[in-house]
């Protein structure tokens, strides 16, 4: 017996499978999602051990907002919202005093006194060095962002309400140098080596340099940025540390924590940028990025250093002749989420950086060790992790190790596995299977001087295939078809019961599907979904409660099913459905999972009315009979007299609930035209049958 279906699938052809997964570390934006400690990340991708980076100094304030160096290798620091002041001195970390007022964004040493600027008080404050607090000087400026120490007077870079500000402030004294009412405020200053300024601001991001002669200010560049937030001079040349949103941040006296890592997208406008303004005045974005923030810029060892956040990355930007080989590169990380200043320690460098606050000592030696921890790598859901082949160059006394390790959170923690002991390149890790993966490089050197390089990391693994997952089958109503397009010999939607009705929207469903109705037709709909998101395809049976199964479709290609049951005797059934998800994967690899649905029935024989009959009584006509249906319980029952108008009846007890029913009712004579009168019952697959009787008669009519 062939079981038509209402839909033919596609013709089968041959599936295109999905490539297996690699990842190749090899280019600078390969390795920007990972952690680094003691390794540089050249421009050209090449890894290599990085200058010595140490902690020497903590607190718990979490920000450290300004900081001056001492002049003997230590520091003074601002650090929290209070005014906290500390000295940093013989690898010490030691409380120096506190100021009234807000956060503490400026400070600068003059002589041994350390001149500090609190937020919102409108005031300089002088701090000897054994803690002693005094007044300086009155100022017109709200918030102060830079300070600078010029002879016995100090150069005050900040803001008012009507606008930047630009003061000269002596003990007890201060005095106006230049203003821009429509900036911000001025938030970054350093010497042009002329006698004058240059100052970046807050608002339009300019850059603009302050002359004594005439106390002029003239604007050299407009950058594309809100703000100026870093200035350095070096060899006669100007270069400028540019970004968008930072002071707002800085205002609230909350910098935001450290972050992972976050790519960019293609078409994202950069956050910041370093451009240099030579002696001609002619500008050149140096380097950009559309995901660090500059804080600090400073000029060391024949290399631009910028600090940026919220993931505490040095940069360095080669001065003269050698940017042309290596124009930037990682040369350090913090691991705190910004870093905000340097700071000149003999020949070292301090670093200074926030959330959490440290102090970082950076030597010109390189470091002995250091590690890079990839990005998180991710199967989907599920993968076997393969073997990663590690191309280096490894001079004597020189070495690079490679681990890894494998989670099922997203972020790795105690559950995750320890790492594998170091492999070999191409060597397969005894990893458990894992959604996450990461792994892990040693650089180490036993000769000063001496580094490794990594060229290129190369890695290999498989999604698991998982089998498809089911939710359930859903039975639609008897008669109700669902196709892509509707069947040629639809009927009209007047003709079709009403609770199908609510399940034929208008305008079709889902978009390409369609709903209509068809006697004898029986629809389902699949819930199902595939784990690895793989093509899915259907076998599909037909189970009778007694008999054999029968095969209604192998390669099922929809979510959806339907079928004409006319060939198919009255009875009991499940549908059997079987995905596979074969279409996607090689063919020893596919996965299959089953549901039976519920029992349903298949119902063609219409009901049996009997002891049909009408007799007049009173005022009125009492109609008596009983109605059988072998398969189905019975839904609905009429009268007519004409077979147009239709009274709507119950049985009676009152309730539809069995296959059996009796009916005994009195119709108003009005009711009736004649004397011949018809009944109708209908049950509960639409299967519908009349009768006739002829008052005063008994038995029925069809």
């Amino acid at each position: 017996m062939r079981l038509l279906t209402f839909l033919l699938p596609a013709v089968m052809g041959v599936a295109a499978l999905a490539d297996q997964p690699t990842a190749t570390f090899s280019g600078f934006n390969d390795w920007l999602g990972s952690e680094t400690r003691g390794v540089r990340i050249g421009a050209d991708g090449r890894l290599r051990l990085a200058p010595n980076l140490r902690r020497v100094g903590q607190l718990p304030e979490g920000v450290i907002w300004a900081a001056v160096p001492d002049g003997s290798g230590g520091a003074y620091l601002s650090a929290g919202t209070d005014g906290k002041l500390f000295h940093y001195v013989g690898g010490q970390m030691k409380p120096l005093g506190q100021v009234k007022g807000g956060i503490v964004f400026a400070m600068a040493r003059l002589g041994q006194d350390l001149i500090v600027a609190p937020t919102g008080e409108g005031k300089l404050i002088r701090v000897t060095p054994g803690g002693e607090v005094k007044p300086f000087a009155d100022i017109e400026t709200r918030i102060v962002w830079a300070l600078a120490v010029e002879g016995d007077a100090v150069i005050v870079a900040g803001g008012s309400e009507k606008g930047a500000l630009l003061l000269q402030a002596r003990e007890g004294s201060s005095r106006r140098l230049a203003e821009l009412a429509d900036e911000t405020a001025f938030t970054a200053l350093a010497q042009d080596g002329q006698g004058g300024w240059y100052l970046g601001s807050h608002g339009r991001g300019l850059v603009l340099r302050y002359s004594r002669q005439g106390d002029r200010l003239e604007t050299l560049m407009d950058t594309p940025f809100d703000e100026v937030r870093a200035l350095a001079v070096a060899d006669g040349q100007l270069y400028i540390g540019a970004d968008n949103g930072l002071t707002p941040k800085f205002s609230t006296g909350q910098l935001e924590r450290r972050e992972g890592y976050l790519q960019a997208e293609a078409n994202a406008t950069a956050r910041s940028a370093v451009i240099r303004l030579d002696k001609d005045r002619v500008p050149e974005t140096l380097w950009q990025s559309a995901q660090s923030q500059i804080y600090a810029l400073t000029a060391w060892k024949g290399q631009l250093l910028v600090g940026t956040g919220n993931r505490s990355r040095l940069f360095s930007l080669p001065l003269g002749k050698a940017r042309d080989m290596d124009p930037f590169a990682v040369v350090q990380e913090l691991g705190t989420a910004q870093a905000t200043a340097f700071l000149p320690s003999g020949g070292d460098l301090l670093v200074v950086g926030s959330n959490p606050a440290e102090l970082h000592l950076l030597s010109e030696a390189q470091a002995t060790e250091g590690t890079l921890e990839s990005r998180i790598l991710k199967g989907a859901p599920i993968a076997d992790w393969g073997r990663a082949y590690l191309d280096a160059d490894m001079p004597t006394g020189t070495n690079v190790e490679l681990q890894f390790r494998t989670g099922s959170t997203e972020t790795p923690d105690a559950t995750w596995s320890p790492w594998t002991p170091p492999l070999r390149s191409g060597e397969r890790p005894a990893l458990p299977a894992a959604r996450f993966a990461q792994f892990r490089l040693r650089l180490s050197s036993t000769r000063g001087g001496a580094t490794p390089t990594v060229e290129t990391v190369s890695l290999f693994w498989a999604h698991r295939n998982l089998a498809p997952v089911w939710e359930g089958v859903d039975i639609m109503p008897p008669g109700l078809v669902i196709t892509r397009t509707a069947p040629p010999d639809d009927i009209g939607i007047e003709r079709v019961p009403l609770e199908t009705q609510k399940l034929i929207p208008a305008l079709g469903y889902m978009g390409a599907e369609k709903r209509s109705f068809r006697r004898g037709g029986q629809s389902f709909q699949f819930r199902v979904n595939d784990p690895n998101g793989d093509t899915l395809q259907f076998a599909i049976r037909l189970i009778p409660e007694r008999g054999a199964p029968m095969l209604l479709e192998k390669a099922w290609k929809e979510k959806f099913f339907s079928f004409d049951t006319l060939p198919v005797p009255d009875g009991r059934y499940r549908l059997e459905v079987t995905a596979t998800d074969a279409p996607s994967v090689p063919f020893n690899a596919s996965l299959t999972t089953t549901w039976r649905t519920a029992p349903f029935t298949v119902d063609h024989t219409p009901p049996v009315i009997a002891e049909l009959s009408a007799t007049a009584e009173g005022e009125g006509v009492r109609v008596r009979f009983l109605a059988r249906d072998e398969t189905s319980v019975l839904k609905e029952a009429a009268i007519s007299a004409d077979g147009e108008r239709w009274l709507q009846i119950v049985p009676e007890d009152r309730v539809f609930d069995q296959k059996e029913e009796r009916f005994d009712v009195v119709v108003p004579r009005e009711a009736i035209r004649g004397d011949r009168i018809l009944v109708k019952v209908v049950d509960q697959h639409n299967n519908e049958q009349t009768a006739a009787v002829t008052l005063g008669a008994t038995g029925a009519k069809r």
